[in-house]
């Protein structure tokens, strides 16, 4: 026998007449709800409905990357095996002088500021001088984290390693939290956004760059104020390299996540 969608619709209000449910009947109620489209996607994006609340989950992701950040910066602090190449400075002087790992952290962070701002003159959009509050939050909470982490001290090279590895593992998962709302920078990652722009190199080129010029003159100021070579070590390469690779690593995992759902 064969049935169209009309007769279905006859023969299924016969039956709801007679108070009774035909399996025409059922096929016919199947058939309205899969051409019916899903609710969910009728909703208004979050976003939209809630800019507040969607503003401040952003703030807080933000935050918690900075902090995440900082913890790694101590962790690797503490493993004595050399710091990432942002931090190396700050760390050597700090060696020398009684200022503190984020004291010296916010001070340098300031002076990559006032290069943005000298670069780019009048086109410095004014939204990125909330990089000086950002390089305050990441100079407290590395000093919090250093307090926090007085109990670390690995008692052989082994565990050195251990704690250096933690600590590239958490600087990335912070990177990666820090950039993932796409709110601020902090100074460092905005000089060389800048750096990028000015002379129109590619960014990892500029990051290379950069990175690598902090570390040159690390190991200089570290062998003149201390006659070898204290918080620049084998861990900071290892970094250098190192935060890069697990971040690539986060992006395929979340791409690849990404593509599942699109099939589920």
């Amino acid at each position: 026998m064969t049935l169209n969608h009309s007769s279905l619709e006859v023969q299924g209000r016969n039956a709801t007449a007679a108070g009774r449910a035909t399996p025409e009947d059922e096929a016919l109620t199947q058939l309205n709800h899969s051409a019916a489209p899903p609710v969910e996607s009728q909703k208004t994006p979050f976003a939209q409905r809630h800019p507040v609340l969607h503003y401040i989950g952003r703030l807080f992701i933000f935050t918690l990357g900075v902090f995440i950040m900082s913890l790694g910066v101590a962790a690797s602090v503490r493993a004595n095996l050399g710091t990432s190449p942002i931090t190396s400075f700050p760390t050597v002087l700090s060696l020398a002088t009684p200022l503190t790992v984020g004291t010296l952290t916010i001070l340098l962070n300031l002076f990559f500021l006032v290069v943005e701002i000298v670069l780019r003159g009048r086109k410095f959009p004014p939204i990125q001088l909330l990089q000086f509050p950002v390089a305050l939050a990441f100079g407290f909470f590395i000093d919090l984290n250093m307090s926090w982490t007085g109990w670390l001290n690995p008692g052989n090279y082994l565990m050195q390693w251990v704690w250096t590895i933690i600590g590239v593992l958490l600087v990335a998962l912070g990177v990666y939290l820090e950039m993932k709302p796409k709110l601020f920078y902090i100074p460092g990652d905005g000089l060389v956004a800048v750096l990028t722009m000015v002379t129109r190199i590619k960014v990892g080129t500029v990051k290379m760059c950069f990175d690598w010029t902090l570390v040159a003159i690390s190991v200089v100021l570290s062998l003149i104020l201390m006659g070898g070579l204290e918080g620049v070590r084998e861990g900071t390469v290892f970094a250098a390299f190192g935060v890069g690779l697990v971040l690539k690593m986060i992006h395929n995992i979340e791409e690849r996540v990404r593509v599942d759902r699109r099939f589920d």
